[in-house]
């Protein structure tokens, strides 16, 4: 499927804290389906920007992004998310690419952490913690969609998806399969003080957020 961008109103990047707002769009998957896409947009104190899981660029958000700053790096965090990363990497040809088969993270930024999970031989995903807003930020490894179209809402109720924080049945059949680096992750997770969770796909948590994860990644978590 080739993903459409849908008009968006309200503002272009939205803040979720010190340094570190978002995009928030939809996207069409096809003619009855179609998906919320958020862009995560945090910088750092020379005012140096990284996207994560980009969304479409048009000019709205170019000029927003202008306003805050430069962009320095460009985040795929797994190996579906970069369908619109080749428009930011033209626009933006200093900033680093970073994707999941070539993720340089270790002791990235003192700014934030970040982790690649590599979650089949074949499949991965980075995860990033913002350290100044406290902001747990994955992208396919959980779902929190509340809103959606009828076409939409009956596909996330049949893929365990709908009004919940999670990973997806689709997920967990198909790519969530390495559960030695889940563990890994989840030990990475909860040494981190997070009190709010971003995914590409749905709300933002922000009430009860500890318990939430650990109940969404209890398979995985330390007994």
């Amino acid at each position: 499927m080739s993903p459409t961008p849908l008009p968006y109103a309200g503002q272009v990047l939205k803040p979720l804290g010190p340094s570190i707002w978002c995009a928030e769009r939809e996207l069409e998957l096809n003619s009855l389906l179609s998906l919320p896409l958020r862009m995560v947009v945090i910088a750092n104190d020379r005012a140096e920007l990284l996207l994560y899981s980009p969304t479409i660029l048009d000019s709205a958000t170019r000029a927003a992004l202008n306003t805050l700053g430069t962009v320095r790096w460009i985040v795929t965090p797994n190996p579906i998310h970069g369908y619109f990363v080749d428009r930011y990497l033209a626009t933006y040809p200093d900033a680093v690419h970073v994707g999941p088969s070539n993720a340089p993270i270790d002791n990235w930024e003192p700014w934030l952490d970040a982790v690649f999970v590599q979650t089949r031989d074949d499949y991965g995903e980075i995860c990033v913690y913002h350290r100044a807003s406290r902001t747990l930020i994955l992208s396919d490894l959980a779902f929190n969609i509340h809103s959606a179209s009828r076409a939409t809402r009956w596909l996330l109720r049949f893929n365990g998806a709908w009004q919940r924080f999670g990973p997806t049945r689709l997920q967990r059949a198909t790519v969530l399969k390495n559960d030695c680096a889940l563990r890994e992750f989840c030990r990475w997770a909860v040494a981190r003080d997070f009190d709010q969770i971003s995914v590409s796909h749905g709300a933002v948590v922000g009430e009860n957020v500890q318990q939430v994860f650990q109940h969404a990644f209890r398979r995985w978590l330390p007994t």
